[in-house]
């Protein structure tokens, strides 16, 4: 009964800190839940999580490939998608949608592995393919559709088809009125189309 409740408390403590953004304290309190618990997966997760938000790849790696092997099959998605976010931050795209389509394949129904696709297609420059992932990230019964369209709304801005774009946008808002980055890009949009539109007005009245 104390072991549950030790491990319970320190894995409270363990997410804390990584939803803080606070690496190194993530990587103390993992390790010491590790080393208790070595096949507490999520623990091996968050671990891989804080390292790379350190740029210490190789241990990373090494983190999130022993979450994959204790991680249950239906969630397995999650630690392969952490494995894509490793390689982007270490700017190997093309690795990073690799893990990402694994992810997708694990769970295909789940939106967030085709929105990390979309987004690291998007960064790139393959933005038509990466309309075409987050298209079908929209469609995905599981997951956050409102970020799926906030995703597809930013490669639209790109693509410069802005009408498009501020309709994904209000759609996000409707599913998520409070939606910050939702907001701001469609003041962007906003602003950019009533900008275009003002030239045009003044050279039919000056004609």
């Amino acid at each position: 009964m104390k072991s549950v409740s030790w491990l319970q408390t320190r894995w409270k403590r363990l997410r804390a800190s990584h939803r803080a953004e606070l690496p190194a304290l993530t990587v103390t309190r993992a390790e010491e839940l590790i080393a208790r618990h070595p096949d507490c997966g999520p623990a091996w997760r968050l671990l891989g999580s804080a390292l790379t938000a350190m740029a210490r790849y190789s241990e990373a790696a090494s983190a999130l490939h022993r979450a994959m092997a204790l991680c249950p099959g239906d969630l397995l998605w999650i630690p392969l998608a952490e494995m894509g976010h490793m390689h982007k931050a270490g700017g190997g795209y093309e690795a990073a949608a690799c893990w990402y389509r694994r992810a997708i394949d694990a769970a295909p129904d789940q939106a967030g592995a085709r929105i990390y696709l979309g987004g690291v297609l998007a960064l790139g420059g393959k933005l038509k393919e990466a309309e075409a992932v987050l298209r079908a990230a929209v469609r995905c019964p599981q997951g956050c559709r409102d970020e799926a369209l906030l995703n597809l709304a930013l490669v639209l801005r790109s693509l410069d088809r802005l009408d498009e774009a501020a309709e994904c946008l209000a759609e996000a808002l409707a599913i998520d009125p409070g939606y910050k980055p939702a907001k701001h890009a469609l003041r962007d949009v906003r602003q950019a189309m009533r900008g275009r539109r003002v030239p045009i007005a003044r050279a039919k009245s000056v004609a």
